[in-house]
């Protein structure tokens, strides 16, 4: 089945104008006037394509948990290890991204869509609500993302744009608000400890070129606890000027340059053509492995609180 244009919700507030598909509840396509933003594929169920993420809502729990275990309380769960069976990634080949959300709400300017996780799905305890409100206002978009449980269970949830603001990368100027990264092991998975950012090749504090044949896929550390609301963290400019703001309540941004992304034909894709290093991925969410690492601020979500990310993605000429 080919995903077909009536499936998807059409959006339009001034200047901008989105796209999105239940299937993953995925932003398909942003643009900016006649200027298109981000990556996207037309065929989203088609898995042997739609294996990057692009645009979708991924979780209940994103990034990376080392052997796919989480403890609570006492009791290991185990979520599927899908990356050469040491890590589990984005929650499996069965996470948020491939499921077909419910449209609960649709506006000329946004759209609301939910879906519900019972107890055991991806492996993890709790009957789980979780919900995306998409809304373009002025020049931008905001994503509003919630969940609740019934079960204590681990909650990190992110939206994986691949932003292409001009065909060389390599050029665009990206800065990050943080002080410190996390650096990986050979398994992608954090070690455990901070690395400060200052005067090394992952200190972005002053906006600078992202440079050619860039691989960054590292957690930047933008504070150990949530923010009511949303502070600016991050800022990407094209050589034009043009600048996108991020803004988010979130403790991590996820920086991916796409090394991996792969070569698509023009016809595949909703607007810029796809390749290595097409599009960079910036994703606010709680820091990789959280469960597996006491010292980073905890993804855990009780039954009694409402889990509650919101990312605002806001569009500058300088």
């Amino acid at each position: 089945m080919t995903q077909s244009d009536s499936m998807k919700i059409h959006l339009n507030s001034g200047n901008m104008q989105a796209e999105i598909s239940p299937l993953g509840a995925t932003l398909v396509r942003l643009s900016r006037g006649d200027r298109d933003l981000i990556l996207g594929i037309h065929n989203l169920t088609d898995r042997s394509i739609n294996n990057f993420y692009a645009g979708a809502i991924v979780g209940p729990v994103a990034n990376r948990v080392s052997g796919g275990q989480v403890n609570i309380d006492g009791q290991t769960f185990q979520m599927e290890c899908n990356e050469g069976g040491l890590t589990s990634l984005h929650s499996g080949d069965d996470g948020l991204h491939t499921l077909d959300w419910e449209v609960s709400d649709v506006l000329p300017n946004s759209v609301s869509l939910k879906v519900h996780l019972p107890d055991g799905y991806s492996g993890l305890p709790g009957n789980r609500d979780i919900s995306v409100l998409y809304t373009l206002g002025g020049d931008g978009l905001t994503v509003t993302i919630t969940a609740q449980t019934d079960k204590k269970t681990p909650i990190n949830i992110a939206h994986h744009p691949y932003w292409t603001l001009q065909t060389d990368q390599s050029k665009l100027k990206l800065s990050i608000s943080a002080e410190n990264y996390l650096p990986k092991a050979a398994d992608g998975v954090p070690t455990g400890q901070l690395q400060a950012v200052a005067n090394g090749p992952f200190d972005f504090t002053m906006q600078r070129e992202i440079g050619p044949n860039a691989r960054l896929d590292h957690n930047w550390c933008l504070s150990n606890a949530k923010h009511e609301t949303p502070r600016p963290v991050a800022t990407l400019q094209a050589s034009d000027g043009l600048q996108l703001n991020i803004a988010t309540t979130e403790v991590g941004l996820q920086v991916y340059t796409g090394s991996s992304l792969p070569n698509l034909n023009a016809n595949q894709c909703t607007a810029n053509q796809i390749r290595p290093n097409a599009g960079i991925a910036l994703e606010a969410q709680g820091w990789p492995d959280a469960p597996n690492r006491p010292t980073f601020p905890s993804i855990m979500l009780e039954p009694s609180d409402t889990y509650r990310q919101i990312t605002q993605y806001t569009f500058t000429q300088k």
